[in-house]
């Protein structure tokens, strides 16, 4: 059985839509004043390039791999970031490092490559709550921006002096990573 619907008639003045042009004017103007007698610093309205947003406690943003004072990256290569990252961006390639007479033998590992391809990554949080030495941090910079898709795959240099200038650290580049001095005590 059907059912018949009556064409809604509208009179004249709500088909020239003066009534409700004049509401949504009314309710701009209204939000103009409201902005215009609020301080700047208190305004809905943030004047990016200028102004930026303050990011919550425990905003995930882009990645950090830390590093010790010396400059040694604090990443043993461990693998347990990227075990546990569910879009399986970030890739790790480890390499041996040590001195004899300070290790007495026992070698010590560190990341030879470590890539994370930023437009996989979902910034969940899961390779900061994997990592057993505290080395990868998310940290607010939301501001990630390429040309091309090649320069969104960032290295172990790229993620070492993210946050360096920021920090007041020295900018690290390739090949000057500090010398093989493991981080572990060993009793003699």
């Amino acid at each position: 059985m059907a059912v018949i619907v009556k064409k809604a008639e509208l009179s004249w003045l709500d088909r020239i839509y003066v009534l409700s042009v004049a509401k949504g004017m009314g309710i701009t103007f209204a939000h103009f004043l409201k902005q215009l007698a609020t301080p700047t610093r208190k305004r809905f309205t943030i004047q990016y390039p200028d102004m930026k947003k303050p990011m919550p406690k425990g905003y995930r943003g882009l990645h950090e791999l830390k590093r010790f004072e010396d400059g040694a990256i604090k990443c043993v290569a461990c693998f347990m970031c990227q075990e546990a990252c569910p879009a399986r961006c970030i890739s790790i390639e480890a390499e041996e490092f040590s001195e004899l007479n300070f290790t007495q033998g026992f070698e010590e590992k560190r990341p030879a490559v470590f890539k994370i391809d930023m437009l996989r990554c979902i910034y969940c949080g899961m390779c900061e709550e994997a990592c057993p030495k505290d080395a990868i941090w998310l940290r607010d910079n939301y501001e990630i921006a390429a040309y091309d898709r090649l320069s969104m795959n960032f290295g172990k240099w790229d993620l070492i002096n993210t946050y360096a200038e920021k920090d007041g650290k020295a900018v690290l580049a390739p090949g000057t990573e500090s010398p093989a001095t493991p981080r572990r005590a060993v009793a003699l």
